[in-house]
């Protein structure tokens, strides 16, 4: 997604510098690593223009960017803060679905998300991951599941935002993500040494939060966890230094 949701919530963060990533090359072999050859170059502007270490916050799928910065500039990285970091984004995929078939099994599609959630389970694969996906947009709320049961306006901005033009490119969301999962990395340690933060949302219907920080601390170890009352965008619901310097 684009920054455009941060950018609106904290428009006075003139010391964040809020990466706008580049939409997918139709026809691209390899999305994710074109990706993360984009951060690395962007990071090393960054640290050039602005002298290093510098901070790191990542959010969601993001995280797996911020884990390849800290193997490939570890020295330049003053911290790194994963909000709602999901080392699956398969099965945080599947966990949101499963939630939203819950509160919705009365809706008159929830017929569809059953059988493709149940042809999933039979046979696990991204055509039938997609399936899931395309039922689940049938539901009514979904981008409401994303956020605590107390967000209030910020659940309603980021469902406005999210439709304007430019928030969200569907094509490169798939394609980014097919990528990565048939590279399906694991979780191998990192160089890099300094402080990290993992910070959940008691909320995320996304997290599995023991399984996640696991997977994140055996490339973390130093990692510590914080919990905070959000669901899965912490910076959508919490101001900026709660989510920088969590409790």
């Amino acid at each position: 997604m684009s920054p455009v949701f941060e950018k609106a919530r904290f428009p006075e963060a003139s010391d964040v510098h809020w990466w706008q990533q580049p939409v997918t090359v139709p026809c691209a072999v390899h999305p994710f690593q074109d990706l993360l050859a984009a951060t690395l170059a962007e990071f090393r502007r960054c640290v050039e223009a602005h002298g290093a270490p510098m901070t790191i916050l990542a959010s969601s799928f993001g995280a797996h960017l911020a884990v390849h910065l800290s193997r490939q500039m570890p020295e330049s990285i003053a911290r790194i803060v994963l909000l709602g970091p999901t080392f699956d984004p398969e099965q945080a995929a599947m966990r949101l679905a499963r939630r939203a078939f819950q509160l919705h099994m009365d809706d008159a599609n929830a017929g569809k998300l059953a059988a493709a959630l149940a042809a999933y389970e039979d046979d696990p694969g991204r055509a039938r991951f997609w399936d899931v996906f395309g039922a689940l947009s049938l539901l009514p709320d979904v981008p409401e599941l994303y956020f605590s049961p107390n967000a209030g306006e910020a659940a309603r901005s980021f469902v406005e935002l999210i439709q304007q033009p430019g928030a969200f490119d569907g094509p490169t969301s798939v394609a980014t993500s097919d990528d990565f999962a048939a590279i399906n990395p694991k979780p191998l340690p990192s160089p890099y040494t300094g402080p990290v933060q993992l910070v959940f949302g008691k909320y995320d219907v996304m997290i599995d939060a023991d399984k996640d920080a696991a997977a994140w601390r055996a490339i973390f170890p130093q990692a510590s966890i914080h919990m905070v009352d959000s669901g899965h965008f912490p910076l959508q619901e919490l101001p900026l230094e709660a989510c920088l310097h969590p409790a």
